[in-house]
């Protein structure tokens, strides 16, 4: 699992993933905010925001979905 963060334009009503089935089937939520989740999810970023957006029926600029991965390379 990957750990992602989504965020909701402002104005938007932020959706309950728990209350959705297809959502409680590929994520969970651990952190909840006014305006974003930190969740962990089964699927890549770009498949979880087409997710969202087609379950809440909202805007592609309402949705933004950022991975909290951080790699440090050194050398």
């Amino acid at each position: 699992m990957a750990r992602y963060r989504i965020q909701f334009g402002k104005g938007v009503e932020v959706p309950d993933p728990v209350a959705n089935s297809k959502l409680v089937d590929t994520l969970t939520v651990e952190m909840q905010h006014k305006d974003w989740y930190l969740v962990n999810s089964k699927i890549n970023e770009v498949e979880l925001r087409k997710l969202i957006i087609e379950e809440y029926n909202l805007p592609m600029k309402d949705v933004v979905v950022v991975s909290t991965y951080l790699s440090f390379r050194t050398g």
